[in-house]
Order: C-alpha cells, then sequence, then structure tokens
C-alpha cells in the first residue's frame, strides 16, 4: 500500500477558494477515478517564513502500477484544472509514500 501526497502552497488570496475546490472537487475527482482512497486533507506546520500556507493531499493507492495507469490517464487532466482554476497562486509537487505500518 502506498501513500500519494500532493504538497501545495497556496497564496493568502486564494486559501479560502482553494480549501472549497480542494473539498468539492479534486478529492472528489480523485476518489471517481477509483484509483483512490482514504483521503486526509492536512496543514504543513512549518517554521519557515513564507507566503501563504502549505497543504497536504493525501490518498491511499494499492501500488506503483496503480498510480502509473491514473498519471497515464488523468494527471494532465488534473494539472491543468489546477491551473485553470488558481494559475501561479497555487503550486504543487507530489511525493509517493511506502507504507510500512498501518492499522
Amino acid at each position: 500500500m502506498l501513500i500519494f501526497n500532493i504538497t501545495y502552497l497556496v497564496s493568502d488570496k486564494v486559501r479560502a477558494p482553494w480549501l472549497t475546490w480542494v473539498r468539492e472537487q479534486h478529492i472528489p475527482f480523485m476518489l471517481n477515478s477509483n484509483y483512490f482512497t482514504q483521503p486526509q486533507l492536512a496543514r504543513v506546520i512549518t517554521s519557515a517564513e513564507q507566503e501563504g500556507t502549505s497543504f497536504s493531499v493525501q490518498f491511499r493507492v494499492e501500488d506503483m502500477r496503480t498510480l502509473k495507469l491514473w498519471n497515464q490517464e488523468f494527471s494532465a487532466e488534473f494539472k491543468e484544472e489546477c491551473s485553470r482554476q488558481f494559475g501561479s497562486e497555487v503550486v504543487f509537487f507530489t511525493t509517493v509514500l511506502d507504507l510500512i505500518d498501518h492499522n
């Protein structure tokens, strides 16, 4: 089991609409692809001075093969939608975590 993590840096100007987008569009989009489960949304706590707020959105995914299939099928659409909605006010990067212990 893997965790697909998307870390966002969100400008203060668009924080409220971004949170609405994540909850009402992004998470449902990811779940409706049938590749992901168990979404989590968290604020990243950092001691560094930065403009905006960092957030982490995480999903469980079965394996790398499944993640690659999602990337081929949906990744471009996801990136385009985020860019269309928020332009340069939101930037993000992804990481994949190998879940070692879980309940």
